[in-house]
């Protein structure tokens, strides 16, 4: 039997190599991408958010709360390019800290606000796919190309039919 922990584990996984998956067929060019709108944000403002969230998500797994926002991805220099392989780099370090941090959690613990860790690990599992979601406009509207993850998991196509 599945434990939560392993549950948990197993999903973020899952959800995260999917952003992966998405990174492995854009270019640093690519993180420039904005959608055909003013209030449009480009690629890199999606990862940062993802990456920040999941930096600054810790205490609402252990405390039931969030105590700010931060992210540790920034331009080194003013006007530096941030590239595709940064951004995972960061990423992938961030994983082993919430790895580390689900290690020290009792899932099922109600805190005083009412929220337990695991209705706070639901929250950043549905930022993240928010971000999937945000990610998907700029696939279609810019053209970008479909990870199979993403075609199977999202039942995204580039035809009306929904074939591949």
């Amino acid at each position: 039997m599945q434990t939560i922990l392993e549950g948990v584990q197993q999903h973020w996984q899952d959800l995260r190599g999917r952003t992966y998956d998405l990174m492995d067929v854009l270019s640093d060019a690519d993180l420039k991408a904005r959608l055909p709108f003013q209030e449009s944000q480009d690629v890199f403002y999606q990862f940062r958010c993802m990456l920040g969230t999941q930096e600054s998500w810790a205490p609402v797994l252990l405390e039931g709360r969030m105590r700010g926002w931060d992210c540790s991805l920034q331009p080194v220099e003013l006007g530096e390019a941030v590239s595709m392989e940064r951004i995972r780099e960061a990423m992938m370090k961030a994983d082993g800290q919430l790895y580390s941090t689900f290690e020290q959690v009792e899932w099922l613990k109600v805190f005083s606000n009412g929220t337990s860790p695991l209705m706070g690990y639901l929250r950043l599992a549905e930022h993240e796919a928010h971000h999937h979601g945000q990610l998907i406009n700029f696939i279609y509207a810019c053209g970008f190309p479909i990870p199979e993850s993403w075609a199977d998991s999202w039942a995204l196509s580039r035809n009306i039919d929904g074939t591949a």
